[in-house]
């Protein structure tokens, strides 16, 4: 065996090692990725899923079409407990700390029915708060309502 036939062996030995490292390493970082991801949606899930915030989320849906005047201070703070928290986990998209699509499509139909349900109340705080109040909320009520319902859920 010659000295040019052993570096070729050895060139070739390297590269394969080089290539399987890369194909482990991106392996590797498809699953960080994908557990970063699954992280997110349970942190968000508990944080959206508390029993206050869904009792809030309930009692605002429940005053969809209540004139806004007749609204009580303790359904007032149950709703702007529910709109704070769906702006916090827009703010949380806006800084692309979390996918969109967690939080629009599972929470699609809840994020529709409050954001509706509370838009007279938001247009009030808007007008002393300015027009940006509580809108990473209306981005994501925007981006619900694009959604398509499948029809097995329906």
């Amino acid at each position: 065996m010659d000295w040019n036939m052993i570096t070729g062996i050895s060139t070739v030995c390297a590269t394969l090692v080089i290539l399987f490292t890369a194909i482990f390493a991106a392996c590797q970082l498809r699953e960080i990725s994908k557990s970063r991801r699954f992280t997110s949606f349970m942190n968000l899930s508990q944080f959206l899923q508390r029993d206050e915030t869904r009792k809030a989320r309930g009692i605002l849906i429940a005053l969809s079409g209540k004139d806004f005047k007749d609204w009580s201070q303790e359904e007032i703070g149950q709703a702007e407990k529910a709109c704070s928290t769906y702006d916090v986990a827009g703010i949380a998209v806006c800084k692309n700390l979390i996918e969109k699509d967690l939080v629009v499509d599972e929470w699609r139909d809840s994020l529709i029915k409050c954001w509706e349900a509370a838009k007279p109340l938001i247009m009030k705080y808007r007008k002393t708060r300015g027009k940006d109040f509580w809108n990473d909320f209306e981005e994501l009520y925007e981006a619900a309502k694009k959604i398509e319902v499948p029809h097995n859920r329906v």
